[in-house]
């Protein structure tokens, strides 16, 4: 990674492991009904919010799912949000498309329900260390290819560089291409709450392991994690 941005993320993931605080690293990945290619930060209803940190040694993860498609079924979800981030007190958030898509979209829902102040969930985007993994993980696979590219997390977790990694692996569960994605996900939420369970996980899950892979092992040189599933 140039430009030292890779310097400034080490040396504050440095001091959280240093200060016994690596459990409030999380990784948040939302689930969001869009079903146009152009509906991506439009007010988009929140399916589900998946949520991955370390805990005794273990990968931990969290679901919190949309249980009704109505106003109130995602306040009560932010509210469930929101009182998870208030105990965990997150230092640092990692995310995969983290500044472009989720903290953005957070932030929106924040203005939407100004009468309600979710104090977890606004101080988490606003004050917590933002990692959006996408860009060491195109520098670090720009060492098997001819310069950096951003890929996609489902290309990113089949590449050969992780490949020794226990990733969950789960983007197979829908079809990638551009025009069904959204749909395909919003009917897995609908119809079949396993398959979309186990698709939701896998995002948090697997950015978090990509984070251990990139930035803790060669700081501890040793893992440091097994997953609990």
């Amino acid at each position: 990674m140039n430009h030292h941005h890779g310097d400034l993320a080490n040396r504050v993931i440095e001091w959280v492991v240093r200060t016994g605080n690596l459990e409030r690293i999380l990784a948040l990945d939302l689930e969001t009904k869009v079903l146009e290619e152009n509906g991506f930060l439009t007010g988009e209803t929140i399916l589900c919010v998946s949520l991955a940190r370390f805990l005794d040694g273990n990968v931990c993860n969290k679901l919190i799912l949309l249980e009704e498609e109505s106003p109130e079924g995602e306040t009560k979800l932010l509210a469930q949000l929101n009182d998870f981030l208030l105990e965990v007190r997150p230092l640092v958030l990692v995310g995969f498309n983290l500044c472009g898509y989720d903290v953005p979209l957070l932030n929106l829902k924040l203005r939407e329900h100004s009468n309600q102040i979710f104090w977890g969930i606004k101080d988490t985007i606003e004050r917590s260390f933002h990692l959006d993994m996408k860009h060491p993980i195109r520098f670090e696979l720009a060492k098997y290819s001819n310069g950096p590219k951003i890929c996609s997390l489902g290309k990113v977790v089949e590449h050969p560089r992780f490949k020794h990694l226990p990733l969950m692996r789960t983007k197979s569960l829908v079809p990638q291409t551009v025009g069904s994605k959204g749909l395909e996900i919003f009917n897995m939420w609908k119809n079949d709450k396993r398959n979309f369970k186990a698709y939701a996980k896998g995002d948090a899950n697997d950015v978090l392991l990509l984070f251990e892979e990139l930035f803790l092992r060669p700081m501890l040189h040793t893992p440091v994690t097994k997953v609990e599933v």
